[in-house]
């Protein structure tokens, strides 16, 4: 007998239908230990850093999509998903059509995240976020993130490392995690495409000083300006929330030896600001800490022939 096209979801009660809408529920998704990811260029970054697609679901009467008025990357992401929902076979959920599965018009609102439809959802199975997993470069660059609460911010702030080429992205006792939809979708799907890692304020503290990585602070109480502040080596910059800032919690770290019980002072770095205004949305601060440390970064190795 020949294969069935992809099946199509059509009733409220079907049981993948009542989980995609339970999935939407953070507390539900995380335990689940799956993602779901909204737009078509978000779940291609996602496919090409090597995250799991376990199912891939799309309207029904928009099934196969309209490419011909597309631009061409926006061609190259549907082609990207679409290659990986139908190369793998038979999929988990049992469908012949591969990973592929259509969904009636008024369902995939539901399954949908906020007012207005990306045009696909994407199934994937939660990367594994624990700082143990998290593989380091020679001298890298991170951006240490303290106490966000906005997935807004933190999308953001994943879209300018992604642009500038920093090594990876830490959480540390963030209220909201990067696989938030808000943050998936502000960051144009490069929390999937920059490496990162999440953990408290003490597995974080403890990671950066077990791989020797010094510690610029953002603050906007410090006298040093970043123009003036050296940015070379194994460097993490660190921004806290707007509305609680970093507090005592990060004014010094542990010295990296065994028999020391020292403690060596952070140091803090201001964004000049000349006008009435006395604070930037962090997103903002983080670009600007960033890009001042790839140019400095930049300016050393060029002078040094690397």
């Amino acid at each position: 007998m020949p294969e069935s096209g992809p099946e199509i979801l059509s009733s409220t009660a079907n049981p993948t239908i009542k989980r995609l809408v339970r999935l939407r529920d953070n507390r539900f998704r995380r335990r689940s230990q799956r993602v779901l990811v909204d737009g078509w260029r978000e779940s291609a970054r996602a496919i090409t850093s090597g995250v799991e697609l376990l199912a891939l679901y799309v309207p029904e009467n928009q099934w196969p999509p309209d490419m011909s008025a597309l631009a061409p990357h926006d061609r190259v992401d549907i082609e990207t998903v679409v290659y990986a929902a139908s190369s793998h076979g038979k999929s988990s959920l049992g469908n012949s059509g591969g990973k592929l599965v259509r969904v009636a018009e008024p369902l995939m609102e539901r399954i949908a995240y906020g007012q207005s439809p990306r045009g696909v959802v994407a199934e994937f199975v939660e990367p594994d976020r624990r700082l143990d997993q998290l593989l380091l470069p020679p001298s890298p660059l991170l951006l240490v993130l303290d106490g966000i609460e906005k997935p807004g911010n933190v999308g953001a702030i994943f879209r300018c490392a992604d642009a500038a080429g920093v090594d990876a992205v830490i959480l540390s006792s963030c209220e909201c995690d990067v696989h938030n939809p808000n943050a998936i979708r502000s960051s144009l799907g490069a929390v999937f495409s920059v490496a990162t890692a999440a953990g408290s304020r003490e597995q974080v503290q403890d990671f950066l000083v077990k791989h020797d990585v010094s510690v610029i602070a953002a603050r906007v109480e410090s006298s040093e300006p970043m123009w003036s502040t050296p940015m070379h080596g194994a460097l993490a910059i660190l921004v806290g929330s707007e509305s609680h800032g970093l507090g005592e919690h990060w004014t010094s770290l542990a010295s990296n030896t065994e028999t020391s019980l020292t403690r060596q002072p952070i140091r803090g770095v201001r964004i000049p600001m000349v006008g009435q205004v006395d604070s930037l949305n962090v997103s903002v601060s983080a670009a600007l800490l960033v890009y001042e440390a790839v140019r400095k970064r930049t300016f050393k190795a060029s002078e040094s022939g690397q």
